[in-house]
């Protein structure tokens, strides 16, 4: 089931209005926390690099 438009351009205008994180955050935040936040191409490069280095050690 599709939102109805006047959803859509409600959370289009929300999002216009959120305040935009910069790279400098994001590092800070991957910092504080130890983790990698990843972009869903990292993620999939990721997922297969785990794949194959467990085939590997197999």
């Amino acid at each position: 089931m599709k939102p109805s438009p006047e959803a859509v351009a409600w959370g289009k205008r929300q999002a216009s209005t959120s305040p935009h994180w910069s790279d400098a955050k994001w590092s800070k935040i991957e910092a504080i926390f130890g983790v990698k936040l990843l972009v869903p191409d990292e993620t999939e490069q990721q997922d297969q690099e785990n794949a194959e280095t467990m085939r590997d050690a197999a």
